[in-house]
Formats: structure tokens, C-alpha cells, sequence
């Protein structure tokens, strides 16, 4: 296993700016991620603000425990009580069997800039996996896609969430996603590494009540002895500690909304996009009415759900929030100004669209008496298998520029294309030496009978018609000489650029796990990963 660094041509305006670290893009952001000066200007901030540390730290070891979580991380959650400690953070949904890759790259990212970090300061520096349980998309999480002969299959946990209950107090379906794992393997061919997989999945939901305990659980095993900590936005006792803020939030509730909105607006001037939808009264929180998400919108001093179901006076809402903290919930804007409430965040690692975001919230952090933390790009991977780079030498292509440019100019180099120009050719000077030789009766027609001009024009059709059938006959048989090229290139595209993006975008860790086993995921972590925007492609073997 190996590491080849390459710059992606495709890139966002976002992210092209990001990385050259455009003044700019700079100037919605407190600190520059390149400059490692600025990471211990940072932690001398972070020194001079209070944490609950010794709630939290009880929290998350209670957390992490039920989840048989290595004794490094317990190791690692004990350093919260020491003032000196930071952490870098990261986080996405609980998704199906951890969902996309760039989840686990995330992770890696987290692990690794976390390690760096605490080399360079000399202080503890902790890596925090932060779940977002709160989240009610259950449309964006319930699906993982598999490969299968060069196929893409779309495999879906056949429940709904309609009462738009946040993914942490959905009960696990353990049918549906037995089944969907059924049916992944299914697609997958058996190894050596199947059958323990299979049972290590099973056991994994069979102690699962939730996805969030799923999702948890999973990642356990995965990184395991890697100290990585887990927390969940939306456990109940997590909220309890996040009551002040959510307090503050309503307090000040009209000047964030205008904060983000001066800011957003200047991003969109600047042609950066709108990375977030506006509204004038948004108030960025939820309230979870019976189960039911509902976005709160401001009007004068009383905050109401959707449709008008809910509805309440500002104090009441501070109240409401002291006796049902449990209830509450962020949105894009006020999930990381939480996050910056709770953690001691050194460096936050997000992906594209999180960048993106995060850059519009700047005067909102600055209304807190907060500093935007540095947001550190995480780091993007391709896999390679050995059968998929032997294919590509032979064509004399390469893994980066299939993901730049498809298998296009390896598909071109195919004799196939001559032979089909031949046929064509052959057929179009065949069709107009028919033209040619039905012009005198055409003639005719027109000088005896034009009433036979109709059938002298079906004949002519039908005499091209016939030839034309032939030609396609020709062509089909000289296609399927070349039906195991074709295979190849969409067993390529489905592997490296499935669904047209990135791997990382739509495959899952399990096909890896299932040919490479169990400790696949501690193999990449001993990878070492240089921090320089460029595109890891990462060629197993």
C-alpha cells in the first residue's frame, strides 16, 4: 500500500481559492490553516476561555464506553481535565455502515492533523469525531452503493422517516439493513475475509438499538487502539451541558440572523455562491414538537414552527429551553457556533461544502466573542486495486486521469472505432450509389406516371432500410469483439469514478474490508499523509 499525490484539475472556485489562500477567500476566515503560527496563536485563545471540562469529560467517557471504545481513547478523553488541552474536530451523519468513504477519510484526516498538531505544540492535542445525530435527513444517510461486474447498485434500507425525527432517536430497523447487507454481499464476491465480516456486521446489529449506536459502534472497531473520541450533537445529556448557549442563541437571535446575512451576502458578491439558503427570519434552530423537527422562524418576539403547529414568546422559549434542553436542536449556521461553545477546538477539518459554509459565519462567531477556528481541508483519497491499475497500464492510461477525464481518450485508442468508421463508410457510399441507381426510374415515374412517385420513394427507402439493418448487424458483431473492453472500462468508472464524482462520494469501507479484512482501515492510518491539497491515490496491493 502506497501513496501517489496528484493536484485534481476539478476543482470549485471554493476550494481553488482555499488552497492558493486568496486574500480574497482569507478574509472571511480569523486564521489562515497553511500557517503554523497561527495554530499557537490559537491555543493561547483557547487558553484564555473556560470549558465544562469535567462534565464533558464524564460525558463522553460514559459515551464512548457503551461502545467498548479502545483504552486509548478512554486515555485520550481523561486529558479534557487538563486546561492545556485542544482538539481538532470533524464530523458528518451517522450513515448506513458509515456511509461514503470520505467519512473514514475524515476520520484519518482528524487522527493525523490531530497527532501533528500535538507535535508542534507540545500540548495535548485530541481527536474528536463529532456524530450529527441531530440530523432528520434520513434520505441522505439510508443508502450505501455496491459494485457488481462493472455495475453500480443502490443499496437502501427500505424504512421513512416522515415525522422528520432526528437519525439519534430513530430505532434501528434491524431487518431492513440485514437484508441491505444481504444484499450487498450479495453483489460482492466471497473471500477469505467474508464470512468473518458478515458475522462481525451481524453481531454489530444485533447490540445496535439505534444508528447512532451502529455507526458508533462500527467506527470503534475500525480505529481501534487509534484514541479517536465520538460524540453524539444530540444525546440528551450533551444538550443539558449546551444550555447556556442555546440561551444566548434566542438572546441574540435577530443579530445573528443579520450577522449571517451580511456575511453571506458579501460571499455571494465576491462569486463565491450561496453555500447556504437566506431567509430574513430564520431563526437557525430546531424545536422537536412530539418527534416531530421543526425549524423555528422569528416574527417580532415570538418564534414559530412550521405551518404555525408551534408557537412561543421569547422568555418562554428561554424557559421552555432550561426544562426541555433534550428538544433542541442546531441548524448549518448554529451547529459550529455550538461546537465552539463546547469543545476547545484548535482546528476544524471539513470537507468542500463545509469550507464553503464555514465561510460565511464569521461575523456570527465574531457576535459570540469567538474567533472561525482553522478549517483544515480533509484529506480526499482515491483507492486503487492492483487488478484496476494493471487495466489502466495496459491501456496506457492512469488513475488520476480517469478521475479528471473519464476513461475517454483510453476508450478512443480502441481498433473498434476504425472498424466501425469502415462500416460507416461502406454504408454511406453504398446508400449513395442507390440514390445513383434509382434516379432513372425516378425519372421515369415523373415522366410516365407520377402517380407512382409515392412507391418509387418507399422503394428507395426500403432499399436503404435493408442495407442500413445489415450494417448494424456488421457493427453489433464486431462490438461484441470487443465486449470484454467494454466491461473493463465500466468496472474502471464504477471503482474510481462512480456516478460520474469522486470515489470517496458514493462507494463504502466495506468493499475494502471484505478483500483486504479487517484491519484495512489501521493499514491506511499507517500511511504517512503530507498536508499539501493534493489528491491522495492510494494503490493497495
Amino acid at each position: 500500500m502506497f501513496i501517489k499525490e496528484s493536484q485534481l484539475s476539478k476543482q470549485s472556485k471554493v476550494m481553488d481559492d482555499y488552497f492558493k489562500g486568496s486574500p480574497l477567500l482569507q478574509d472571511f476566515f480569523d486564521y489562515d490553516y497553511q500557517n503554523d503560527a497561527d495554530y499557537s496563536e490559537r491555543r493561547i485563545e483557547l487558553g484564555l476561555r473556560k470549558f465544562q471540562r469535567e462534565a464533558l469529560t464524564e460525558h463522553l467517557l460514559m459515551f464512548n464506553k457503551n461502545y467498548q471504545c479502545s483504552t486509548e481513547t478512554v486515555v485520550n478523553i481523561e486529558k479534557f481535565l487538563d486546561d492545556r488541552t485542544v482538539v481538532v474536530v470533524g464530523g458528518q451523519q451517522a450513515g448506513v455502515l458509515t456511509g461514503p468513504l470520505y467519512t473514514i477519510h475524515k476520520i484519518i484526516t482528524i487522527l493525523k492533523f490531530a497527532k501533528r498538531q500535538e507535535e508542534l505544540l507540545q500540548v495535548p492535542v485530541l481527536p474528536v469525531f463529532w456524530i450529527a445525530g441531530e440530523d432528520h435527513d434520513f434520505e441522505e444517510i439510508n443508502h450505501i452503493y455496491s459494485v457488481d461486474a462493472g455495475k453500480l447498485h443502490k443499496r437502501k434500507v427500505k424504512e421513512e422517516n416522515q415525522t422528520k425525527k432526528s437519525v439519534s432517536e430513530l430505532t434501528l430497523n434491524k431487518d431492513a439493513i440485514t437484508k441491505l447487507v444481504r444484499d450487498l454481499f450479495l453483489d460482492t464476491s466471497e473471500t477469505i475475509h467474508t464470512k468473518s465480516l458478515v458475522n462481525e456486521i451481524h453481531s454489530l446489529i444485533v447490540n445496535s438499538e439505534t444508528y447512532i449506536d451502529l455507526f458508533a459502534a462500527f467506527i470503534h472497531k475500525l480505529f481501534k487502539h487509534s484514541g479517536i473520541i465520538l460524540l453524539d450533537s444530540h444525546h440528551p445529556d450533551l444538550r443539558k451541558l449546551e444550555i447556556p448557549f442555546f440561551k444566548q442563541l434566542v438572546e441574540e437571535n435577530q443579530s445573528l440572523n443579520e450577522k449571517f446575512l451580511h456575511t453571506s451576502e458579501a460571499f455571494l458578491a465576491k462569486g463565491y455562491g450561496e453555500p447556504i439558503e437566506r431567509a430574513e427570519n430564520n431563526a437557525h434552530l430546531f424545536y422537536h414538537l412530539n418527534g416531530t423537527r421543526l425549524l423555528l422562524e422569528r416574527q417580532e418576539h415570538v418564534f414559530v414552527g412550521k405551518q404555525q403547529v408551534f408557537s412561543i414568546g421569547k422568555e418562554d422559549l428561554v424557559k421552555l429551553i432550561e426544562e426541555e434542553p433534550h428538544n433542541f436542536s442546531n441548524n448549518v449556521v448554529t451547529r459550529p457556533l455550538m461546537q465552539e461553545f463546547l469543545l476547545p477546538v484548535l482546528a476544524f477539518v471539513g470537507g468542500p461544502g463545509e469550507i464553503a459554509y464555514w465561510a460565511t459565519l464569521k461575523d456570527a462567531f465574531h457576535l459570540f466573542n469567538f474567533k472561525v477556528p482553522p478549517v483544515v481541508p480533509r484529506l480526499s483519497m482515491t483507492f486503487v486495486e492492483p487488478h484496476i491499475e494493471k487495466w489502466l497500464e495496459k491501456g496506457s492510461s492512469t488513475a488520476l486521469e480517469v478521475v479528471s477525464s473519464g476513461t475517454i481518450r483510453a476508450k478512443d485508442q480502441l481498433d473498434y472505432w476504425n472498424e466501425k468508421h469502415q462500416i460507416d463508410a461502406a454504408l454511406h457510399n453504398i446508400l449513395d450509389q442507390v440514390e445513383r441507381i434509382h434516379l432513372p426510374l425516378k425519372e421515369l415515374v415523373l415522366k410516365f406516371d407520377k402517380g407512382l412517385e409515392p412507391m418509387a420513394l418507399k422503394n428507395e427507402l426500403i432499399v436503404k432500410k435493408e442495407l442500413t439493418y445489415l450494417a448494424q448487424k456488421i457493427e453489433k458483431s464486431v462490438r461484441q469483439k470487443y465486449d470484454h473492453e467494454w466491461a473493463k472500462f465500466e468496472l474502471i468508472e464504477s471503482n474510481l469514478i462512480p456516478n460520474g464524482g469522486l470515489q470517496e462520494r458514493s462507494l463504502n469501507i466495506l468493499k475494502y474490508l471484505n478483500e483486504y479484512g479487517s484491519t484495512f482501515v489501521e493499514e491506511l492510518l499507517e500511511l504517512q499523509y503530507d498536508f499539501n491539497n493534493q489528491h491522495k491515490f492510494i494503490y493497495l496491493g
